[in-house]
């Protein structure tokens, strides 16, 4: 069971418990864009909700979990370690984990851009970056 406390609730910030966050729970900053926009997509991290061409999408908690990710840090590529660690963090999991989680993303999203390109770029035997060009708001 979570934990929330009074204030925060009221402020839109929750707090967890350290002994029951889940692994796939995400807390969203208060200073976090309250949406992400890039060519035909937006992401919308408090509501954890997905839209193409003005459609919602559903996406599993860890790829959005990793999308979220690559776009918060999309000025750099992400090495396989570092994106393990961020989304499972202490559980073991293969690099093929990761492989789906990516093509998941990538089912839902499309394109993205309209024909311009992927929006996640594999760099081979290293990690995956998001090239999109992202507005936040």
């Amino acid at each position: 069971m979570l934990t929330f406390t009074g204030d925060r609730l009221a402020e839109g910030r929750f707090d967890f418990q350290p002994s029951e966050r889940r692994a796939d729970a995400r807390v969203v900053n208060p200073g976090q864009p309250v949406v992400f926009r890039f060519g035909r997509c937006e992401v919308r991290p408090a509501c954890r909700e997905v839209f193409v061409d003005g459609l919602r999408k559903s996406l599993q908690p860890r790829p959005f979990n990793l999308l979220l990710h690559l776009i918060e840090h999309r000025h750099r590529v992400l090495s396989i370690d570092e994106l393990l660690d961020a989304i499972w963090r202490d559980e073991e999991v293969q690099i093929g984990s990761l492989a789906t989680a990516i093509a998941r993303i990538r089912a839902v999203l499309g394109d993205g851009l309209s024909g311009n390109g992927p929006l996640i770029q594999t760099c081979h035997r290293v990690g995956y970056r998001f090239v999109a060009t992202v507005y936040s708001e």
